[in-house]
């Protein structure tokens, strides 16, 4: 805490020093009678009415053992079975027992009637809890009648055992054949509804027609693509053989036929004769051998070359050629015919495929429409099952929590009065002591701002160096109050000493 205040002093402005925790202490000890008198006046109201409104209850508790069997697979327990722990059965039994059906059945069943006001003060005063990892509940009941609280617990108690059998193993007549009944007829509807769209548009299976035609015209365009491809290429392989059969003749020269060498064989094959009948010196072997030198040179001469009987035909390579271009040309025609009748098969594809597409929203609606029938209907077929298989369930089935501490009126009661006054002056205290300092603070304000005179007679205690010190003062003295330790060491003279 600090001033801001200034003041005049000798021409000068000085500001005061900063007020610290000694300043504070003594603020309040100059004003603990007036401490003392606020924290009075406040807490005797305060205590008369927490002393007033806080009556004494009587708390009424029950206790509840939950058996949780593995082997067992009826539902003795809520949320027992599968991969629960006892952790979570424990927590869904709460919330079984502080249900508000469970306080409303408590309620009819003492009173005969349920009121609002009635519940809501049910569910303030019930409360129940668990120690970790226990397979106990603690019920209690809060109430200001022993009785009460004792017999309200127990018939929360016998209400909770009763519902939660409700719960678990389900009451007689819910209904469920009924509702499942009336489930599977609108499911034949809606299934006799999508047969008769499908049937009206010449449809088998919706779903199943409309992926194969789109398949079909993948693959039509696939063959199209290819057909147009082949047919292109072969036109233009038809088209550079029949540039090269342009620069090839059709027709050759097979060969050309002469004599003249048979001529020689045959004057070797008789002078092959002659040589059998005479001796070479023979003039008719001589006359021979002279033909055939003769016919030799001649040959050799080349007289015979390219002379005799010529004979001329087709020419192979070009007729390979033209058959190999005829060949590509009819596969070109073929392939031009199979990319035409492609074409047309995909634009009746399409149009298939497009009336599918107009039809498919409301085959989708007919077919959602029976599935979720179906499905509904299956859901209440187990259901059905399983509520069958419960109310054929033996006695006892449902009754793994057993009450092994009913409730008995308690013989002590608890209240909050105590702690409360306690409270309320502590609460006191502190506004008076805080009114204390404020009023301290104040005075402390209004006696350094007020004007003094000096003291021109010098006290009998005073030294005659104080004496003349004060006279020699007294002319220049300022009109307020300078120093702060002066007014404070005036004041507060028992704090003056402890600080000296």
């Amino acid at each position: 805490m600090s001033e801001s205040d200034t003041y005049e002093r000798a021409g000068q402005s000085v500001r005061p020093r900063e007020l610290d925790l000694f300043d504070l202490v003594a603020f309040v000890w100059t004003q603990k009678l007036f401490a003392i008198l606020v924290a009075v006046i406040i807490f005797i109201p305060l205590a008369f009415l927490a002393w007033s409104s806080l009556t004494p209850t009587y708390v009424a508790e029950s206790r509840l053992l939950v058996i949780l069997d593995d082997t067992d697979l009826t539902p003795g327990a809520a949320g027992s079975g599968g991969a629960f722990t006892l952790d979570q059965v424990m927590e869904s039994e709460t919330e079984i027992l502080n249900s508000g059906a469970v306080r409303r059945r408590a309620l009819e069943s003492r009173t005969g009637l349920s009121s609002p006001i009635q519940l809501a003060a049910m569910r303030q005063g019930f409360s129940v809890s668990r120690s970790p990892n226990a397979g106990v509940l603690v019920a209690s009941f809060e109430n200001a009648d022993a009785d009460v609280a004792a017999n309200t617990l127990n018939a929360l108690i016998n209400a909770y055992l009763e519902y939660r059998v409700e719960v678990l193993v389900g009451a007689p007549g819910e209904g469920v054949e009924e509702r499942l009944n009336a489930a599977e007829a609108e499911a034949a509807r809606a299934d006799a509804e999508l047969r008769a769209f499908l049937n009206e548009h010449d449809l088998v299976d919706f779903a199943s027609e409309r992926t194969a035609l789109l398949t079909r015209i993948t693959d039509l365009e696939a063959r199209h693509l290819s057909a147009r491809a082949e047919a292109s290429s072969a036109r233009s392989f038809a088209q550079s053989l029949a540039q090269r059969l342009a620069n090839i003749p059709d027709t050759i020269e097979l060969y050309v036929e002469n004599s003249v060498s048979g001529q020689l064989l045959d004057l070797e094959v008789r002078r092959q004769e002659l040589l059998a009948q005479y001796q070479p010196s023979a003039p008719p072997v001589l006359a021979i051998e002279r033909e055939i030198d003769a016919l030799t040179a001649f040959i050799r001469a080349g007289g015979a070359e390219g002379r005799g009987q010529r004979r001329t035909g087709v020419n192979p390579v070009w007729q390979a050629i033209e058959s190999s271009r005829l060949e590509q040309e009819a596969f070109a025609a073929s392939q031009g015919q199979l990319a035409s009748s492609l074409r047309r098969q995909i634009d009746q594809a399409r149009q298939q495929a497009d009336r599918l597409r107009g039809l498919a929203p409301e085959h989708d609606r007919l077919a959602r429409a029976a599935s979720a029938r179906s499905e509904a209907a299956q859901l209440l077929s187990v259901q059905a099952a399983d509520a069958s298989a419960r109310r054929n369930a033996p006695p006892g089935a449902a009754d793994a929590v057993r009450v092994f501490e009913w409730a008995s009126p308690p013989s002590e009661a608890s209240s909050l009065r105590v702690p409360a006054i306690l409270a309320v002056a502590l609460f006191a205290g502190g506004l008076g002591l805080l009114a204390a300092l404020l009023r301290g603070y104040l005075v402390s304000r209004a006696v350094r701002y007020t004007p003094r005179t000096p003291d021109p007679v010098p006290q009998a205690g005073r030294s005659a160096r104080d004496s003349a010190r004060a006279r020699d003062a007294a002319p220049s003295a300022p009109a307020y109050e300078t120093h702060p330790s002066s007014a404070r060491r005036r004041k507060l003279p028992v704090l003056a000493r402890v600080g000296g």
